[in-house]
């Protein structure tokens, strides 16, 4: 699907599309609007049609952030990116504010918003980041709200469609473990910890627990999808179904089930009254939501993928 901006970037952009934004957020009664540069999966190279933060200021930059509020908007960029964060947005349209001192969470508890609204997307958004935004706002004596309807989305009209690249096995010539094995030794750390069940959410977790390879992110092989790890050492590989490559349902093997993507919110309301391991370093707001609407016991924990993948 074409796009409706540069990857190049550019100040057109923010002036092109701030006002469509803007109209957006007035649409939902939103005085202001937080966009990160993370997507969905945290990553911090972005498939096309994640590049939120691009779209709207025209900063192509692979870390950053904005804050857009009806009658200013601000860019976070850190020091690596001066001269292209000048280059690529218009100085009539933005404030350009360095990170990490003061950072936008800095930056926005410093400012006067009384009675205003600043919405954010907790799909974008860690645990973590959601508090430090909370507590910025209300010294601002503004308050957030997770918004159903992410306006960015609502106002990029020919947004470029998720990537489909094919998942592939990794063999084990390659890893040096089994699947099988690795899951294993995460299944036996649920056990003693109590817990039923880990939600893997980061890519490069799920490349390496499972051995598979993708291409939906430029600069590393990773494969966008989740994964549900029970403390038995089956799990179920949430994907697109187009993803799915010649041999990889032989590769994974009869402990792992493959399910549409579409499903994860199904497969997350069924975890009523389990123990279920999530890391809030990782994985989105959205999870901790939706299985604490499921009734879930959410244990707070490190991804248990990280320390033996390093």
């Amino acid at each position: 699907m074409k796009q409706n901006f540069d990857v190049k970037g550019g100040p057109h952009i923010g002036r092109e599309n701030l006002p469509k934004l803007r109209a957006e957020m007035q649409q939902q009664q939103l005085d202001g609007f937080y966009v990160p540069h993370e997507d969905e999966y945290q990553n911090e190279y972005l498939p096309e049609a994640n590049e939120r933060l691009a779209w709207t200021t025209g900063f192509t930059g692979s870390f950053g952030a904005a804050m857009i509020l009806l009658d200013r908007a601000v860019l976070f960029a850190d020091g690596r990116y001066t001269i292209q964060a000048a280059e690529q947005t218009d100085n009539d349209l933005f404030e350009r504010v360095p990170v990490p001192d003061p950072g936008p969470f800095g930056w926005l508890g410093a400012q006067d918003l009384g009675g205003k609204t600043i919405g954010y997307d907790a799909a974008l958004m860690t645990p973590n980041d959601v508090a430090a935004l909370e507590r910025a706002a209300s010294k601002a004596g503004a308050v957030i709200k997770a918004v159903t309807d992410n306006p960015v989305a609502l106002a990029w009209s020919d947004r470029p469609s998720q990537p489909l690249e094919l998942i592939h096995p990794h063999g084990i010539e390659f890893s040096g473990q089994s699947s099988e094995d690795k899951r294993t030794e995460i299944a036996a750390a649920l056990r003693e910890s109590g817990a039923d069940s880990v939600i893997i959410t980061a890519p490069a977790s799920i490349a390496w627990l499972f051995n598979i390879r993708g291409g939906d992110v430029a600069c590393s092989p990773l494969p966008l999808a989740r994964a549900i790890v029970r403390d038995d050492g089956s799990a179920t590989l949430f994907m697109d179904p187009a993803k799915e490559s010649d041999g990889l349902r032989e590769h994974l093997g009869n402990q792992v089930s493959l399910a549409p993507i579409s499903t994860l919110p199904e497969a997350l309301a069924d975890l009523t009254g389990k123990t279920v391991s999530l890391d809030p370093a990782l994985a989105s707001s959205w999870f901790f939501q939706a299985l604490e609407h499921a009734g879930a016991a959410i244990e707070r924990e490190p991804d248990p993928v990280l320390l033996p993948k390093a």
